[in-house]
């Protein structure tokens, strides 16, 4: 039986890569203060996925930070070329954001979800999270 792969992508210096064999749980964007400083973007476009769908080649390297809420977020790169790749959050043990970018066709994509936080400079009023009006 062939493994069905529902996307993959890979660095910009192609050392690290990836297949994905699932559907995305949720699709957002952060456009908190360290996830723009993270992608040097104004915002993170993250899909998530079961931590086992994701199927990494390649090492990487990691930097740890403290969200607001008090969670560690675990963010993964390619040691060689810089690329952000993937994140975690220590409350979501079983969950892996895969960053956008670096998928080879993110045509699929469609965020379910943008998220604001107090730290957000751009933002007039700290707001957590807001869901589209077709998620419920």
């Amino acid at each position: 039986m062939t493994e069905h792969n529902f996307a993959s992508g890979q660095c910009l210096c192609g050392k690290v890569h990836y297949t994905i064999s699932s559907d995305p749980r949720v699709m957002s964007q952060c456009h908190c203060d360290d996830c723009r400083r993270a992608t040097g973007t104004g915002h993170a476009s993250n899909a998530f996925f079961k931590k086992s769908d994701v199927h990494i080649s390649g090492e990487t390297s990691c930097y740890a930070t403290i969200a607001d809420s008090g969670s560690t977020i675990t963010r993964y790169f390619c040691p060689a070329c810089g690329s952000p790749l993937f994140g975690t959050l220590s409350r979501l043990e079983n969950v892996l954001a895969v960053a956008v970018g670096s998928l080879d066709d993110s045509s699929w994509f469609k965020p379910s979800a943008q998220a604001r936080h107090a730290t957000s400079r751009n933002s007039g009023t700290p707001i957590a999270i807001i869901r589209s009006p077709t998620q419920r």
